[in-house]
């Protein structure tokens, strides 16, 4: 690879693509949209370009020389599709166009299991799409747009259908942290998982590599909410986990969402929060990890949760005796 170009680069998965590609020896280009999160990439040899989806000027100078498009940016929450469009779908296409006219040479796109229903079998290459929820419709109407624009401009397009993606700074693990943790559900059904790292591994690699296609992926493992959970508590029993009802967590949402809606701000607390929790996907394991002859670090959340557990840990050293908090 020459010149990169990370877009949500200061976000949860990206911050760690762009340690990836620093760690390879590159200097990433990275579009910021509010300049005081540049911070967050201070400690790496990066590139950071003042810009937004929205602007096309901002993107044109963005995408000047660049070779390679990493594209993680936008609005990533389970919202309406009314909110989701202008930057996942309007966002994707407007960054696509300009990129083609660019001239880029490879443009990888960060999509999601969501735009895949409920699934009685594992997740592979032959299972149709049918989102159940806006962010999938909005996910799977920006892979389409995409398909046009690199198929015309003849652009090498790879489509990651990510996983929950989990590790020290996402919002579940914020929770966490906090000791308390809840679960709209019965918790029964199975969801593919992913260490950040490991998305951020794969990522750099279809990269580096030149895989194209679309393909959902995830670890090895096959795994249910409720085992996810218990895997957790295992390594962290301060942890307090409060379920409840599919339906009334439906309800609360229904209930919250259009006055959280009515701020600028993202908001998780929506129906569709709830439903994409309680969807059953897995996934096939070894989907892209084989094309690239690579294997997950952390191949189940037995190993990917206590190394999330280990980033909680705080370097400033105090005498055993002296310190007097019970966890």
């Amino acid at each position: 690879m020459r010149r990169v170009l990370v877009t949500g680069g200061t976000g949860f998965i990206g911050t760690e693509l762009v340690r990836e590609l620093s760690g390879m020896g590159l200097q990433p280009r990275v579009l910021v949209r509010r300049p005081h999160r540049a911070a967050l990439l201070s400690n790496l040899d990066v590139e950071p370009v003042q810009g937004d989806l929205a602007s096309p000027a901002s993107l044109e100078r963005a995408l000047d020389g660049v070779d390679t498009v990493f594209h993680l940016g936008a609005r990533a929450s389970f919202e309406s599709y009314r909110r989701l469009a202008p930057t996942v779908v309007d966002g994707t296409t407007t960054l696509a166009r300009h990129a083609a006219a660019a001239g880029v040479r490879r443009f990888v796109f960060s999509s999601s299991l969501f735009v895949y229903g409920d699934q009685e079998t594992p997740i592979d290459g032959a299972t149709p799409t049918g989102p159940a929820i806006d962010y999938g419709v909005a996910k799977l109407e920006a892979e389409s747009a995409l398909n046009d624009i690199a198929s015309e401009a003849q652009m090498d397009l790879a489509v990651v259908r990510l996983p929950h993606v989990y590790g020290p700074h996402s919002i579940l693990f914020h929770q966490v942290r906090r000791g308390l943790a809840l679960f709209p559900g019965a918790m029964t059904n199975e969801c593919g998982q992913l260490h950040v790292a490991d998305a951020a591994r794969l990522l750099a690699a279809i990269g580096e590599q030149g895989w194209i296609g679309r393909s959902a992926v995830a670890d090895g493992d096959r795994i249910s909410w409720r085992e996810f959970f218990e895997t957790l508590r295992t390594f962290y029993p301060h942890l307090r986990l409060v379920t409840i009802p599919r339906w009334l967590g439906v309800a609360g949402a229904a209930a919250l969402e259009p006055v959280l809606s009515s701020r600028a701000r993202p908001t998780l607390y929506t129906k569709d929060t709830v439903r994409g929790f309680n969807l059953n996907v897995p996934v096939a394991p070894g989907l892209v990890w084989r094309d690239l002859d690579l294997e997950p670090r952390y191949p189940s959340v037995g190993t990917g949760i206590p190394a999330v557990l280990d980033g909680y840990l705080q370097y400033r050293w105090r005498h055993p005796m002296m310190d007097l908090r019970s966890a």
